[in-house]
């Protein structure tokens, strides 16, 4: 009984891949061919990497604020332990150095950008 249960169960989705592909189209009945559509929008590489590291750094400006904050509050709560003073320092520090990384990732675009002779 259990047995018929679970064939019972499966049976209907065992098709399910076969019946998905539905019926082939014989000849040109009207039907057009399909389209791909461009994933970029019509913009190159250029632009994509712009909006890119545009969008990091929009994201990046109210991460380092936040970890700032927990650095902080880990230095004032560490309660004269080293080891969590230390912690809240290195976090900082990493914050800002995960900053200057974004910042210059930005300033590399605009380097390149100037020495190929982009606008």
């Amino acid at each position: 009984m259990k047995k018929m249960f679970w064939v019972s169960l499966v049976l209907p989705f065992a098709f399910d891949r076969a019946l998905a592909q539905g019926t082939p189209i014989i000849g040109n009945q009207g039907v057009s061919a399909p389209t791909l559509t461009d994933p970029l929008g019509g913009r190159g590489f250029e632009q994509l990497a712009g909006s890119i590291i545009d969008f990091i750094f929009t994201v990046s400006i109210p991460l380092v604020a936040i970890l700032v904050l927990v650095g902080g509050f880990q230095m004032i709560t560490s309660a004269g332990d080293p080891t969590k003073f230390s912690n809240g320092k290195k976090t900082i520090v990493y914050a800002v150095i995960g900053f200057a990384v974004v910042l210059l990732a930005k300033g590399v675009v605009a380097f390149v950008k100037s020495l190929v002779g982009v606008n």
